[in-house]
């Protein structure tokens, strides 16, 4: 074993020193670990997911409904730009009526505090919906960015009562400050999407091959069971159905399950995190959370080998 000494100005890289996490990544932190969330979410989270039922039951119709599915796109960040459009405009007109007092700019201001008290309403509902998947410390971040949401919301609607009952200018103040914890909140919720990937598509950076490549012999497939291949670094599930072969992508959209270890039932597969149903002849959402289909893929055999193509980037 060689005794040599490492030079003075070099440094093995098991020496170097821990990095302080940037401010951004700190604040997260800081919420990921407040483990007193959990008595809150816990009871919460069980209770929505009693309520919704299972797939195919009536009530899991509306959690599709709320989640986006019927849209091919997650519905609560739709909502979220209301609240925060129409805050935005009543903060600015409060700033213009403080100056002059013009009641049009104040009944201006009035309407655009309850148009986005309208929307933060849908906002919640849509978010607490889609909260009702997570886990671990991803749980604990929604469920912190809920409490702040509502905080806000009440905060506006009692800024609202204040102003219709003559008490202008408290009222003004304090949706100034819940409009200040709204943007720490969006902070939140933008770590939830970007940092985290809750919401977005768990398929949209795969590429897949533009020519047929071969995934598996064809004496290997058994009828009716999913089984996982690689299509060009690409994973895919097929199953042969007599003389047919389909392939879809074999992560879930929502949350990236992994679809060959679900069920296979009418044509379906259903991810076994959350439900989620994908036809298997077109990769199309049957029932959500997902929002997104999964890519699909063309099959052809030859010389033996079941041969896949990627159809989509979805």
């Amino acid at each position: 074993m060689s005794s040599e000494v490492m030079p003075a100005n070099q440094q093995s890289w098991t020496e170097t020193p821990p990095q302080n996490p940037p401010l951004r990544h700190a604040i997260s932190q800081v919420v990921e670990r407040q483990t007193w969330l959990d008595k809150l979410a816990a009871p919460l989270q069980s209770w929505l997911l009693k309520l919704y039922g299972q797939p195919g039951e009536p009530n899991r119709k509306i959690k599709d409904m709320l989640n986006g599915t019927w849209l091919g796109h997650a519905l609560h960040p739709v909502l979220t730009d209301i609240p925060l459009g129409a805050w935005s405009s009543a903060i600015a007109l409060d700033l213009v009526w403080l100056t002059n007092e013009d009641e049009g700019v104040a009944q201006g201001s009035d309407i655009s505090l309850a148009l986005g008290i309208l929307g933060a309403a849908g906002a919640a509902v849509t978010g607490l919906t889609d909260w009702s998947d997570l886990d671990g410390t991803d749980r604990r971040v929604g469920i912190f960015h809920g409490l702040l949401n509502s905080s806000i919301l009440l905060t506006n609607i009692a800024s609202l009562i204040l102003r219709l009952t003559g008490k202008r200018r408290a009222g003004v103040y304090l949706s100034s400050a819940g409009y200040a914890v709204s943007l720490f909140s969006a902070y939140l919720g933008g770590e939830l999407v970007f940092a985290k990937g809750i919401g977005v598509n768990h398929v949209a950076w795969e590429g897949g091959s533009d020519d047929f490549v071969a995934v598996l012999p064809a004496n290997d497939l058994v009828e009716g069971k999913l089984t996982r291949v690689d299509a060009a670094g690409i994973p895919a599930v097929l199953l042969k159905q007599g003389n047919s072969i389909y392939a879809i992508g074999a992560t879930c959209t929502h949350m990236a399950g992994p679809l060959d270890e679900g069920t296979y039932q009418n044509g379906t597969v259903t991810c076994p995190w959350h439900g989620s149903c994908f036809r298997m002849s077109d990769g199309a959402v049957m029932n959500g959370p997902a929002t997104y289909a999964a890519p699909t893929f063309a099959v052809r055999v030859r010389n033996g080998q079941v041969e896949l193509r990627r159809l989509d980037h979805a």
